[in-house]
């Protein structure tokens, strides 16, 4: 991690931290946005490591993916103060249902800032969180004429996003996230215990990502994490989800909330077809 980078982004964590010190709710959020970014660097530096597609990289472009793994949450920060503001935190609902799109505040933060003003950065700030075709309709991106810095602004992006999914499946697994965050926490007891709902199951068998407005139930919240593995994009990511048994953990999850033994196992084996190409 190289320190200027960590000197800046402690820079822009403070003055939001300290803005929020009288909400305990959001201080802590604005904590675990500030872990969740060293440790999305920390899972980058580790795929680049053991991925053959990005050990043949540059130093140029290893040194720009290591600015956007780190940077690329620094609008949560920004959102978490609007947040605050709104007296948002008391509500639960606030939470599920989200108001802020913290890639565009990570990318609005960020693209003046010297030694940042690159595409090949700010196209994974933006577009971290968003459908890949977000990323191809947008123009400021699209429309880069140079077709290696275009290959190498998507092949980070792809790096940042395969990094964010695999920091996500840590806390799921060994903090007990899904229990705790909003879409379990809103979810009445009916809804938690309601089954896969058709639309999910059709997204999943397309292999897409299930988009988060169409969830209906908690099954179809961990079917939609367990989609992910349809958006990972290195060879690295499926062997370390591999090694870690986060779809797994996933799909030991999803048995306790969906009683259709058949449906259960049709999903696993998609999961482990899936898993046994990609991580080969």
């Amino acid at each position: 991690m190289k320190r200027e980078n960590l000197k800046l982004f402690i820079q822009k964590f403070k003055p939001f931290y300290e803005e929020v010190k009288n909400d305990a709710d959001c201080r802590k959020f604005v904590t675990k946005k500030y872990r969740h970014s060293i440790q999305v660097l920390q899972i980058g530096e580790e795929i680049a490591k053991r991925d053959d597609l990005l050990k043949n990289e540059s130093p140029e472009f290893l040194a720009l993916g290591e600015k956007a793994l780190l940077f690329h949450d620094v609008g949560r920060f920004a959102e978490a103060g609007k947040m605050y503001e709104g007296h948002l935190f008391n509500n639960h609902d606030s939470l599920f249902f989200k108001k802020y799109d913290h890639g565009v505040m990570s990318y609005e933060m960020m693209k003046n800032e010297p030694g940042f003003d690159d595409v090949r950065i700010l196209a994974a700030l933006k577009h971290h969180g968003h459908m890949m075709e977000k990323f191809y309709e947008d123009e400021e991106f699209s429309s880069v004429k140079n077709a290696e810095i275009k290959r190498e602004m998507t092949a980070i992006l792809k790096w940042v996003r395969d990094a964010d999914k695999l920091a996500n499946f840590y806390i799921q697994k060994y903090e007990d996230n899904l229990k705790k965050d909003p879409f379990f926490v809103t979810m009445s007891e009916e809804v938690k215990n309601a089954p896969l709902s058709e639309g999910a199951l059709a997204q999943f068998d397309a292999g897409k990502v299930i988009l988060t407005s169409t969830i209906t139930s908690y099954c179809d919240r961990l079917l939609c994490c367990l989609s992910w593995i349809f958006d990972l994009n290195y060879k690295a990511s499926y062997m370390i989800c591999a090694e870690q048994g986060y779809f797994e953990m996933l799909l030991a999850v999803l048995a306790e909330y969906n009683h259709n033994e058949e449906l259960q196992k049709h999903v696993a084996d998609r999961i482990h077809h899936e898993l046994s190409i990609r991580a080969a």
